[in-house]
C-alpha cells in the first residue's frame, strides 16, 4: 500500500497476558518451531531427528522490531489480525499502526520469507534452486512437473504481499522461475 509515494506496512504490537504452555503454544503458532528427538536405531546408534513445524510467520514476510514487535506486508495484515483476535489467545494488548520502513528493511523482509516459506519439507529458495537445475535437461518427469507446480503456487502468494520498492523483488524472483514457468506451460 502507498500513501504519498512511500510504502506502508503494518506494524503490530503485542503484549500477552497469559503465562505457561498457552505462551508457549502462542508463540509457536505465530513462529513456528523445531523439534528435536533422540532414537536408537536397531544397531544401537543414537540418531538425532528434527522436525519443523511451520507457523503463521512462516509464510508471510516479516521483520521483528522488537521483542513483540511484528511489521508485514498491508496485504498480509489482515492473517495477523485475525490470530491476535482469536479468543485462545486473550487476554492480549494489541496495537496496530501503518509506518513507513526503509526500502532496505522491506526488501530484507521479502528475501527472508524465501528461506522460511516452505514447500512440503523444504525451504522454498533451496527448491527452486534444485527445480531450476532439473530444468536444465528439458524433459522432466511427472512427480517434478507437480514439485514446480506447487513451488510456483507459493512464490506466487509470497509475491502477493511483496511491498519492495517497485516491486524489485518479486522481479527478482520472476527471472529466477522463467524457466518453470516455461515447463509447465
Amino acid at each position: 500500500m502507498r500513501q504519498n509515494g512511500k510504502i506502508l506496512v503494518r506494524v503490530f504490537s503485542f503484549d500477552v497476558k497469559f503465562k505457561g504452555s498457552k505462551r508457549t503454544i502462542f508463540y509457536r503458532k505465530l513462529f513456528g518451531f523445531t523439534a528435536k528427538s533422540k532414537r536408537t536405531d536397531r544397531a544401537g546408534r543414537e540418531r538425532i531427528y528434527l522436525k519443523t513445524y511451520p507457523g503463521l510467520l512462516t509464510q508471510i514476510p516479516h521483520l521483528k522490531l522488537g521483542k513483540s514487535v511484528l511489521a508485514v506486508p498491508v496485504g498480509a495484515a489482515s492473517r495477523l489480525k485475525a490470530f491476535f483476535q482469536d479468543p485462545a489467545w486473550q487476554p492480549i494488548e494489541l496495537h496496530v499502526f501503518d509506518a513507513i520502513l526503509p526500502a532496505e528493511l522491506r526488501f530484507q523482509a521479502m528475501r527472508g520469507a524465501l528461506v522460511t516459506s516452505k514447500v512440503g519439507e523444504t525451504v522454498l529458495k533451496e527448491e527452486i534452486s534444485a527445480l531450476r537445475s532439473m530444468a536444465e535437461h528439458r524433459r522432466v518427469a511427472p512427480e517434478v512437473l507437480e514439485r514446480i507446480r506447487r513451488v510456483l503456487r507459493v512464490a506466487d502468494e509470497l509475491m502477493k504481499f511483496d511491498c519492495s520498492d517497485g516491486r524489485e523483488f518479486s522481479d527478482e524472483l520472476e527471472s529466477q522461475l522463467a524457466a518453470l514457468r516455461k515447463l509447465v506451460r
